[in-house]
């Protein structure tokens, strides 16, 4: 993010704890994780987080809680502000989801590497070459998937009536990773179809441009 956005996010995280009622910090909360997959850039993202704060200090001066100053339908006063805002082009949305991507990738990669380079050292058999299967890419596009289908799930959601997920949700929830996680040891066991070899060197200057073209992507997109 520019260094603009970045500021105001920092001050915006630290004026969060001056609101008194913690139903107001926890509509804040909401807010600004259902705009986080809105079509709207960082900045505006924080300029509305922004603006909404200022309208629940003001609200509290009032003796108003927040339903009082933003509605009942919380989801319908967010929508009503991002469509008055400037949209992502086609092009930005691509390049800001490929950012958050290129950032997730990274992480997985980088673990990837260091589990194999431990592997070699206890079974030192194609040192320094590492072999990538079609299961451990099979492994990564089901991680990389899951965690965005995640990431949108949950900033969607945000203003669900019933947030506490209860038994029934916990065990949902475990079936899934659960499920998840048998699905990427699966496919590193089963399928050991060789893509190619890299040199663990390679590997790591190949994981260092991704993250030099995530910040790049990082500090371009606002």
């Amino acid at each position: 993010m520019s260094k603009r956005t970045r500021l105001l996010l920092r001050e915006n995280n630290a004026l969060e704890s001056e609101l008194s009622r913690e139903e107001d910090r926890e509509v804040l909360t909401d807010i600004t994780v259902y705009l986080r997959t809105a079509n709207i850039s960082q900045y505006y993202q924080e300029k509305v987080r922004r603006d909404i704060w200022q309208m629940l200090v003001d609200g509290e001066r009032r003796g108003e809680t927040a339903r009082e100053v933003l509605g009942e339908d919380h989801r319908a006063f967010c929508d009503s502000v991002v469509a008055e805002l400037p949209q992502l082009s086609r092009v930005e949305r691509v390049l800001s989801q490929l950012r958050d991507v290129l950032l997730s990738a990274v992480v997985l990669f980088a673990i990837w590497l260091a589990f194999g380079l431990l592997e070699q050292l206890i079974r030192p058999e194609t040192m320094p070459y590492l072999t990538v299967t079609a299961g451990n890419a099979v492994c990564a596009a089901i991680i990389l998937a899951a965690a965005f289908l995640l990431v949108h799930a949950v900033s969607r959601n945000a203003f669900s009536v019933d947030k506490a997920p209860g038994k029934r949700g916990f065990a949902v929830m475990f079936a899934l990773v659960f499920l998840l996680m048998l699905a990427c040891m699966g496919a590193n066991i089963f399928i050991k179809y060789a893509l190619f070899q890299i040199h663990a060197l390679a590997a790591a200057a190949g994981i260092a441009a991704l993250l030099a073209v995530y910040l790049a992507l990082e500090a371009k997109l606002d």
